[in-house]
């Protein structure tokens, strides 16, 4: 080979190494946006009498929407002294980060009351809203707003140390300007406890959606990455799982929110069983 074909093929070596391919980080097929999925944030009790009723029909709008449309959080933080266990309770739902959060969304007036989306209706001081008969349509309105945003989580759960690893991914469709926070939640649900209903105490009643830990501050986090369009943000999160806490029954929530007040509106959530 002669000195030229020699140079020759050094030139078109040190081509293809300047040219070495980068890894291109490609975001999850989950993150596709199909629609908005409204988030119910219910404030509740065991000595709520009422409230059981307010349950049963957010349970049938979930039925009909489906869980991947209607996400429900239960905030035992109902005024006075609803949220106060019996004697023969085995569980206290209450926290202080679980009533600090339903005081940042707004006060109750009556219950059952649920907040949708957060959203502050025309006349109403509050996003909570009562009576219940009100809340099949305005969830049903929510539904026909497009999303903004894509949500997903990915959760990975080490049962020996109960170590739970929370991968939450938020792409947004468009430019978001002001502040968002992201709230992050674990749930638990099918926990058999002492419940008023009506005039009835039921020792053994199913609750639902039970919100059992606030990951992120009550208020939400405040993402401070610009929120731009195709612009794919990661946050994570590590916790342990108490011993009382049914793994097979909890789900990560996550979602995002306007941060501005009165302006808290959830344009959009997310649910993830912890253990699939």
């Amino acid at each position: 080979m002669n000195k030229i074909h020699l140079l020759s093929l050094a030139a078109v070596l040190g081509l293809f190494a300047a040219c070495k391919e980068e890894p291109i980080t490609i975001p999850d097929p989950s993150l596709n946006i199909s629609g908005r999925t409204v988030l119910v944030e219910e404030a509740t009790g065991v000595r709520c009498q009422n409230c059981p009723v307010g349950t049963q029909t957010l349970v049938a709008m979930q039925q009909q929407y489906g869980k991947d449309r209607l996400i429900i959080v239960s905030l035992h933080a109902a005024a006075a002294n609803f949220t106060i266990p019996y004697a023969s309770s085995q569980y206290d739902f209450r926290s202080p980060e679980v009533q600090e959060l339903a005081n940042y969304v707004g006060p109750q007036e009556g219950l059952p009351t649920a907040a949708i989306n957060r959203r502050l209706l025309s006349a109403e001081i509050s996003p909570f809203i009562t009576p219940h008969t009100r809340w099949g349509g305005e969830v049903a309105q929510d539904l026909l707003v497009d999303a903004t945003m894509a949500l997903s989580i990915s959760n990975t759960f080490d049962h020996n140390s109960r170590s739970l690893n929370i991968k939450i991914d938020m792409l947004p469709d468009q430019d978001l300007n002001g502040q968002h926070r992201l709230t992050v939640l674990i749930s638990q649900d099918s926990i058999r406890d002492p419940q008023l209903n009506g005039n009835t105490l039921v020792p053994d009643y199913v609750h639902r959606h039970v919100v059992r830990d606030v990951v992120s501050a009550p208020t939400g986090d405040v993402i401070v990455e610009p929120l731009e369009a195709g612009a794919l943000i990661t946050k994570t999160y590590t916790v342990t799982l108490p011993a009382d806490f049914d793994e097979h029954h909890c789900s990560v929530v996550a979602y995002v929110h306007r941060g501005g007040n009165p302006d808290k509106e959830v344009i959009q959530a997310a649910e993830k069983y912890v253990i699939d």
